[in-house]
């Protein structure tokens, strides 16, 4: 069994020594660039789905009005 002395703290290395043969292989742009493709698609989706159900809201508040309109009686 190999022991190890303990390295003061100023003898350490201070600088990024990448590892080589790293298993790494996704580069940080292309994950910038997924995530903003998968932010938009995820926004422009919810804009869709909200439009949507505005719509049927609205045809369904036409038809109540339209019933209402009928079911008062005249006030003349």
């Amino acid at each position: 069994m190999q022991t190890t002395t303990p390295t003061a703290p100023e003898s350490r290395s201070t600088e990024f020594v990448p590892v080589s043969g790293g298993g790494e292989t996704t580069s940080a742009e292309a994950l910038l660039v997924t995530a903003y493709i998968l932010f938009w698609a995820i926004f422009f989706g919810f804009l869709l789905m909200t439009w949507r159900k505005i719509t049927r809201v609205d045809k369904r508040l036409d038809d109540l009005s339209q019933v209402l309109s009928k079911a008062r009686p005249a006030e003349h």
